[in-house]
């Protein structure tokens, strides 16, 4: 607070209060990372051909001899030598031989055969989403993250308006039943429906327990918990795989990894509203309710505790106070105009790189349930390492660093000759490794900056400039295709740099309490000014 003590002072900044929370977000974190990537297994690069006509099932001819005879060779994406996956030779049988009508006439398939010696079932081989609807797959990624878009945008400002905590139920209840009907889909439309109405209610699961930790703990331990609890996003990443390698069936992994989420309903009783958003909306009755339940919790004693509460709450309430009710509109305001520019660029350029990387491990070359496993096992030391420096260095430098690192890798990446697998693994997992650092960090940075009342608001705004980065990450391929190879990585990784060099420019938050207002009184020794009177 401006002035006077902050309420963790009474309650406590750490204890058994703030973990239970911190217990609930990284379970949040599980669920939100496993439904994000299911898609890579719902719809895997499964091998497939043009069937075999009935008569040639009938005949002696083998599966060899059949692509051999009627498969044309052509150049895969990657520019090796492959047979045809989406047409074949006009041919017809006669006395149990293959022939070819016409000049070697090429027609189109118009039904295939998939190799399911390891995949059982897949959206692919069940909805046929393969050559001219191969585009769906990548288009299911961007309704996903449509959703992930415009979830982002609205929770947000719900957040700051009727609470966090309200906002915060509802949709994590939207989200369990649309994350169960999505198991009766029977085509791609629907499915498409299902999964855009669950995303739309995980999103604020996931986005609005980086603002609760923030205002939950005191300064001195913020940026432990806001990246500790993205250890769950980790844990989920580096279970999925070994999940969906027991369960190679898209709608038994779907109801395998769905059932759990049902525990996140722990937070009716787990978690309360919001101290510091019942603080800024004056709702005084209940904040006293909240911070007694904590301290209690924190094993504080009780009797002195309600004395410096009723201090803490009779200090604010002779505070002549106009409330602030932020829209969208006020980060374009002088004071912040310049955070919102920087930061959202940083959300938009980094997450299409983290997607871009995550999502098309299958292209890596090797076994595709390793490198996903290793995509997400190199979070494990990234978020330790963020959590280092942003404590030492603070959230602004470290963002820097991890910025200009992604970008570099992703260059390198793009130069680096196709036919040296181990090498793209290797630049590729490393620029997972930076680009996750980027998105801890943004969402620590992003919840320091900006004040109370617009804090969900902002960070909502932040997140939705991340999905329209991510809406371009699945048609890499096909961007890759009407421009350049280069294009869709290295540009992006100069762009990333660029983005680091920018967050230089913004102030640093470290161990410095979070802001409630758009006007802020401080020491005019300090280095912090009035937000309204920030040099644009």
């Amino acid at each position: 607070m401006e002035n006077g003590k902050e309420y963790t002072d009474i309650i406590g900044g750490h204890g058994r209060f703030q973990v239970s929370i911190l217990v609930f977000c990284f379970f949040g974190a599980v669920a939100h990372c496993i439904q994000d990537f299911t898609i890579i297994f719902f719809a895997p690069n499964v091998d497939h051909w043009c069937a075999r006509p009935k008569e040639v099932m009938q005949s002696n001819i083998s599966l060899e001899e059949w692509k051999n005879f009627s498969l044309p060779i052509v150049k895969s994406r990657s520019g090796v030598d492959e047979y045809s996956r989406c047409t074949m030779y006009n041919i017809s049988v006669k006395n149990g031989s293959l022939h070819r009508l016409g000049n070697a006439d090429i027609i189109k398939c118009n039904s295939w055969e998939y190799d399911l010696s390891f995949y059982k079932s897949t959206i692919v081989n069940e909805w046929n989403l393969v050559c001219d609807k191969e585009w769906l797959v990548s288009m299911s990624k961007t309704i996903y993250m449509l959703a992930f878009f415009l979830s982002s945008l609205i929770n947000g400002q719900l957040s700051d308006r009727f609470g966090r905590r309200k906002v915060l139920i509802f949709c994590l209840s939207w989200f369990l039943a649309f994350v169960f009907l999505t198991l009766l889909s029977t085509d791609i439309t629907t499915f498409m429906v299902f999964r855009f109405l669950s995303t739309f209610g995980i999103t604020s699961v996931f986005v609005n327990s980086t603002v609760i930790l923030a205002e939950f703990v005191s300064a001195k331990y913020r940026v432990v918990y806001c990246l500790t609890y993205k250890y769950g996003w980790s844990f989920g990443y580096l279970l999925l795989p070994l999940v969906a390698w027991q369960v190679p069936n898209w709608f038994w992994l779907h109801l395998v990894v769905s059932l759990p989420c049902i525990l996140l309903t722990s937070a009716l009783w787990i978690v309360p509203e919001s101290p510091r958003w019942l603080l800024v909306k004056r709702k005084f009755p209940e904040l006293e309710k909240v911070l007694l339940q904590a301290a209690k919790r924190n094993g504080k004693n009780l009797k002195q505790v309600k004395d410096e509460i009723k201090d803490f709450i009779s200090y604010h309430q002779k505070e002549i106070v106009k409330e602030e009710k932020a829209t969208v509109l006020d980060l374009l305001r002088p004071g912040v105009r310049r955070y919102t520019v920087i930061l959202y660029f940083s959300w938009f350029i980094n997450s299409y790189i983290y997607y871009a990387l995550s999502w098309n491990t299958n292209d890596l070359g090797g076994d595709a349930y390793w490198n996903f496993f290793l995509s997400g096992a190199v979070e494990i030391p990234e978020v330790a390492l963020c959590m280092f420096l942003g404590k030492f260095i603070g959230n602004r430098h470290s963002l820097f660093f991890f910025e200009v690192m992604a970008g570099i890798c992703l260059i390198a990446m793009a130069l680096t000759p196709p036919d040296i697998v181990w090498l793209t693994i290797f630049f590729s997992m490393t620029g997972k490794f930076f680009s996750a650092g980027v998105f801890d960090l943004n969402f620590v940075y992003t919840s320091e900056i900006f004040p109370t009342v617009m804090r969900n608001t902002a960070l909502g705004f932040a997140s939705a400039c991340a999905r329209l980065g991510a809406l371009l990450s699945p048609f890499i391929h096909q961007m890759a295709e009407v421009t350049h190879p280069l294009v869709p990585v290295a540009v992006p990784g100069v762009f990333c740099i660029c983005s680091g060099l920018f967050v230089l420019l913004l102030p640093e938050m470290k161990d410095k309490a979070l802001q409630d207002t758009l006007k802020i009184q401080t020491e005019p020794c300090t280095q912090e000014i009035q937000i309204s009177e920030v040099a644009e």
